[in-house]
C-alpha cells in the first residue's frame, strides 16, 4: 500500500489524468485490506490513504486558485 502511494505520488500528472480509476483503487482498498481496517489498520497508513483520496476528490483547479495572492 506505501508503494502505491509512493508511486501515486512520483507520476502525480498521470494520477490526475487517471483520477477516476485510482480514486476507484484507493476506494477498494480502503474496503477490503485490513491493513486499512480502523480496527486492524495502523493509523498513518490509514491517514495517508484518506489523504490521498482527498486530494483526488477536489475539483481539479486553476493554480492561482490554489495558493491566491494576498
Amino acid at each position: 500500500m506505501r508503494a502505491l502511494l509512493d508511486l501515486m505520488r512520483e507520476h502525480e500528472a498521470a494520477v490526475k489524468n487517471f483520477s477516476t480509476q485510482c480514486r476507484f483503487l484507493l476506494r477498494q482498498a480502503s474496503a477490503h485490506l485490513k491493513i486499512l481496517g480502523p480496527e486492524h489498520g495502523e493509523k498513518e497508513l490509514i491517514e495517508l490513504v484518506a489523504a490521498e483520496l482527498a486530494k483526488l476528490s477536489l475539483p481539479l483547479r486553476k493554480p492561482y486558485t490554489l495558493h491566491p495572492k494576498p
